[in-house]
């Protein structure tokens, strides 16, 4: 879908504990294996407890030279609190992924955007078992929209890395 670019921007977002940040690492580096650059900024909200947590990825034949994003290519939503803050930051013609076991956003104007449910949620947990890896069904989701620039074989190694690092 996105074959044609020279940046390719990024915003992942959830509740706390959805593995937002380790799947904007995953893509990262994956796109890092594949000899893109890659820059990742990280935000969470001010509750201690509870709150959201967004993964901000820019991914880039050249340097990335400004590591925030303003506008976002691809905005993946695991919440509805996620989608209400930041909907309004993907571009018009974006991709729009949700995790659709969790809940439904409403979008007006819907030809705007190509839109993704994906109920990573029940995916995982019949897959693996574990709910928790709902994020990796997600990643899965994004390298497939990215392919051929996100290889498939540079997540699986990014995975594999990352688990001896223990991040």
């Amino acid at each position: 879908m996105l074959q044609q670019f020279d940046q390719i921007r990024i915003r992942l977002m959830g509740l706390g504990g959805h593995g937002i940040v380790f799947a904007g690492r995953l893509l990262g580096m994956a796109a890092a294996m594949g000899g893109l650059d890659s820059i990742l900024t990280i935000t969470y909200s001010p509750e201690q407890r509870g709150g959201w947590s967004r993964a901000d990825l820019i991914i880039a034949k050249e340097m990335v030279d400004y590591p925030l994003i303003d506008e976002a290519d691809i905005f993946l939503a695991t919440t509805q609190q996620a989608f209400n803050l930041e909907f309004k930051s993907l571009r018009r013609g974006g991709i729009f992924i949700y995790e659709n076991t969790i809940y439904k956003p409403s979008i007006t104007n819907t030809s705007d955007y190509v839109i993704i449910p994906v109920p990573a949620t029940e995916i995982a947990e019949n897959v693996t078992g574990r709910r928790l890896t709902m994020n990796v069904v997600l990643v899965g989701v994004i390298t497939a929209i990215l392919d051929p620039l996100l290889k498939e074989d540079h997540i699986i190694n990014a995975i594999k890395k990352c688990d001896k690092k223990g991040w």
